[in-house]
């Protein structure tokens, strides 16, 4: 049982949904239920920590899968998928409010991607 991506997984997807619900919020809040062609800033923001949680989440814990599956060992998969959810975390809180930390939820991000990556194709190729 991957164990790991579960429960990372599902803590990423009840962040996802609560990103969901702020867009949903400050939608209502300003009136605008299609997307306008210029939103109002808070709007937009709100927009984009959602959309780039969507952006590199659902791949990541896929790929957070494959290596679970193909048997890697569990603290450094437990060390990727917390450092994720940090990332992510991270950085939309960076948009949303008035911390500075939106950059380095980036960097989290890129360094998970590019561990995942790196270790999917040297578990594939051993």
């Amino acid at each position: 049982m991957p164990h790991v991506t579960l429960v990372c997984g599902g803590v990423l997807a009840i962040v996802m949904t609560l990103l969901g619900m702020n867009v949903t919020r400050v939608r209502t809040q300003f009136k605008q239920f299609v997307d306008p062609a210029a939103p109002p800033r808070k709007l937009y923001v709100a927009i984009r920590a959602h959309g780039n949680f969507v952006e590199w989440v659902p791949l990541l814990v896929v790929m957070l899968l494959v290596v679970e599956l193909a048997g890697a060992s569990k603290t450094p998969l437990w060390v990727a998928g917390i450092g994720l959810l940090v990332g992510r975390v991270l950085h939309a809180l960076g948009l949303l409010t008035k911390l500075r930390v939106a950059p380095v939820g980036s960097a989290f991000t890129w360094g998970i991607a590019l561990w995942l990556g790196v270790w999917a194709v040297w578990l594939g190729l051993s």
